[in-house]
């Protein structure tokens, strides 16, 4: 039973990054028609709304409840956490390409163990591997011929340090309330920061 439970939640991580992956085509083509917090507004109310129907799911009816105040609150955090990730990504999606940007936000990948040991969590060297390789990526992608870097992958660069944040705050939160009320305020809650940028 635990290897079929592995096996979905695999399955569904590589499912979400095969969608994360298409998005970043799209993002990119939408800047050419708004700008970056329009386009993240609009984005993470639609997520938001598009996830309130889940809530008549009899799961979520079966798990106690935690009070709203507590789930709003830790809600808008992780909203904070996800509209500086996602502003930062946009405005740098602006100038640079669509490659890069997916590229360099992956390194959210590297940068949660590296923040995660600030909460003194243990790293083993695979990590530390997989982080040289990843630098070293990043350099062949994003440094020009003359040694700098380009102002849009710079952006993403920082995005990628807030992703890895919020990560670790949805690790952190996941195991103390109903997952999908927690991700409809966050959702919201970036898109409200989003709207009123």
């Amino acid at each position: 039973m635990s290897n079929l439970k592995t096996l979905r939640a695999d399955g569904l991580l590589l499912l979400t990054a095969i969608i994360w992956g298409f998005a970043f085509v799209a993002q990119r083509a939408g800047m050419d028609h708004i700008g970056p917090f329009t386009y993240n507004a609009v984005r993470f109310a639609l997520g938001g709304l598009s996830l309130m129907p889940l809530l008549l799911l009899p799961i979520n009816k079966r798990k106690k409840a935690a009070p709203a105040s507590e789930i709003i609150k830790f809600g808008v955090l992780a909203g904070i956490a996800l509209f500086l990730g996602s502003s930062l990504q946009q405005i740098g999606l602006q100038f640079t390409t669509a490659g890069n940007a997916g590229f360099i936000t992956g390194l959210y990948v590297i940068f949660v163990p590296i923040i995660a040991l600030f909460w003194r969590n243990k790293t083993g060297w695979f990590t530390w591997t997989g982080a040289l390789l990843a630098v070293g990526g990043m350099y062949f992608l994003s440094i020009t011929k003359d040694f700098t870097i380009n102002p849009g992958d710079l952006y993403v660069l920082v995005s990628a340090v807030f992703f890895a944040a919020h990560v670790l705050i949805i690790g952190w939160l996941s195991p103390r309330f109903n997952t999908v009320r927690l991700s409809i305020v966050q959702f919201f809650a970036t898109a409200a920061f989003s709207l009123i940028f």
